[in-house]
């Protein structure tokens, strides 16, 4: 495991900010969650106003992942960042199409609805993949 100093930093920076993004979410995710579920009947406007603010810190990761891109200052390590990405995408994308076409013939219920989450899982297997013969 890499000390934090010895991480580069733009890496501090980017830890920094999925962090954050990810704390924010959780106090947000559980208090919406609370509010929403409290017993009390809450308006269209409201439960959509949740939900969108919830969505924020996610973008915000999404967002976070994207400004490494940029600030990576050696161009080997942001090609292979950007392969990782660009492979996390497709991974994500043939598990959602397979997916699909699976409800489509009735073998599975609709779905899957957190490609977001998927999509993180993919960034993490595709590391190797995109680093391989790299």
């Amino acid at each position: 495991m890499t000390s934090w100093n010895k991480l580069a930093p733009y890496m501090q920076r980017y830890t920094i900010r999925v962090l954050l993004f990810m704390a924010s979410y959780m106090l947000i995710l559980t208090s919406s969650l609370a509010f929403a579920r409290g017993g009390t009947e809450h308006s269209q406007a409201t439960l959509i106003g949740l939900a969108l603010i919830s969505a924020l810190p996610i973008i915000g990761v999404f967002w976070a992942i994207f400004r490494l891109l940029v600030e990576i200052d050696d161009e080997y390590q942001r090609l292979l960042f950007a392969k990782q990405t660009l492979l996390a995408t497709a991974f994500t994308l043939v598990t959602v199409t397979v997916w699909q076409f699976l409800a489509v013939y009735d073998v599975v219920a609709s779905g899957p609805e957190w490609m977001g989450a998927i999509w993180f899982a993919m960034l993490g297997v595709a590391g190797p993949f995109a680093r391989w013969k790299a």
